[in-house]
């Protein structure tokens, strides 16, 4: 499965009962790409694991999406200020940023 975590989380509990293999593709907060930064860490079978680099791909039946979406929300706040700024940098008011 692909898309967003309740979606996913919602295809691999609709086929878990039938014991369909189910594969989702995580797309977590990424910074660096290798895994340094620890951002795309993912619980999957109780052990972590990260994203950029042993995923994206995993057994859906396994992931602990629960923590995954409150991962997913952890910079929530900041994201919402950083889209309301406006950046004054080739302004008199540059100080003021």
């Amino acid at each position: 499965a692909i898309g967003p975590v309740p979606m996913m989380k919602a295809v691999a509990e609709t086929t878990r009962p039938y014991g369909i293999r189910t594969y989702v593709s995580l797309n977590p907060i990424m910074i660096d790409g290798t895994g340094m930064c620890g951002c795309c860490r993912v619980s999957v079978g109780g052990q972590t694991f990260f994203s950029c680099v042993d995923g994206p791909d995993f057994d859906g039946h396994l992931v602990d999406f629960d923590s995954l979406s409150n991962r997913q929300r952890a910079y929530r706040t900041l994201e919402k200020e950083a889209q309301e700024h406006h950046c004054r940098c080739n302004t008199k008011e540059a100080g003021q940023c």
